[in-house]
């Protein structure tokens, strides 16, 4: 944060913020607070490290510390939902929220991650979700809201593939619920089951976490089509599993940075009403401050 951002800071700036776990490796605080500074807006934007067992406490300290809005990381995408008093369709398809915007009390849940992936698809490779057939890596807060958003962007199948099939088999039904004409199918995350339906892939999405590396890099590349997309969501890993492998076959590959942008964008707009653009947010993430509007 720069000096000019914190001579600015009095008991009238208005407070956003990340609560995740963790969050110390975010670039959300300071995407956010030098946006804030190039507008002039009064607002800083903070990360808060919370704790996954007090997650049911989320919505209350976002009232009583009166904080103006918030993204949310995993583990809150899902558990904050209960306490909330308002969901968006986007939020509700996607059964999680990234985004929480108060006023006056009254918290509303957003989700921008799955729009965010199609829209950095749509930038950087030129390629959309229409007729594809799908795999999503993952059955959390945010590979529910990748499967929604690729529904939502009328590909052909959704397949959401978890360690856990019985959680996959539920976001599928849930989905399947608003966006009926969208076959959802669940899978579980077996290699050997992978690997038997990947020919059929036209796009990876990994949403997994660093626990389940060992399975993913199990996982064939060279049974997916040469025309495939392989996107890993965790940009904030040096080496995601398979992505070089994936590079080197030929395949286009995505990382989660893009994704970060676009959600970060689509954020940044409800939090103030001012739309910003991803470049704004890009030089900040890549330290390009020259480049900065």
């Amino acid at each position: 944060m720069n000096a000019g951002v914190l001579a600015g800071i009095s008991g009238r700036t208005r407070v956003f913020g990340l609560i995740g776990h963790p969050v110390k490796h975010s670039l959300s605080p300071a995407m956010h607070t030098t946006q804030f500074a190039r507008l002039g807006l009064d607002a800083v934007y903070l990360g808060f490290d919370v704790h996954p067992d007090r997650a049911d406490r989320v919505a209350g300290a976002i009232r009583t510390l009166d904080l103006a809005g918030v993204n949310l990381t995993a583990p809150f995408k899902e558990r904050v939902i209960p306490h909330l008093d308002r969901l968006t369709i986007a939020a509700e398809e996607a059964g999680a929220v990234n985004v929480i915007v108060n006023v006056g009390g009254h918290l509303t849940g957003y989700n921008t991650d799955g729009e965010g992936l199609v829209q950095d698809l749509q930038r950087r490779l030129g390629w959309r979700p229409g007729g594809a057939i799908c795999a999503v890596l993952g059955a959390g807060g945010a590979g529910r809201a990748v499967a929604a958003s690729l529904g939502a962007a009328d590909a052909q199948e959704v397949h959401l593939v978890n360690r856990t099939y019985g959680r996959a088999a539920s976001a599928c039904e849930h989905l399947a619920r608003s966006m009926p004409h969208i076959p959802f199918r669940p899978m579980p995350l077996d290699p050997v089951v992978f690997n038997a339906a990947a020919p059929r892939f036209d796009l990876v999405v990994n949403c997994l976490g660093p626990g389940a590396e060992p399975l993913v890099r199990a996982f064939d590349i060279h049974a997916l089509p040469s025309t495939a997309v392989w996107c890993d969501i965790n940009y904030w890993m040096a080496e995601p599993p398979r992505m070089t492998t994936c590079a080197a076959r030929g395949l286009r590959t995505l990382d989660g940075l893009g994704m970060l942008l676009h959600q970060g964008a689509l954020s940044f707009e409800l939090f103030t009403g001012h739309p910003v653009p991803v470049e704004a947010l890009e030089a900040v993430a890549v330290g390009d401050q020259d480049s900065l509007p």
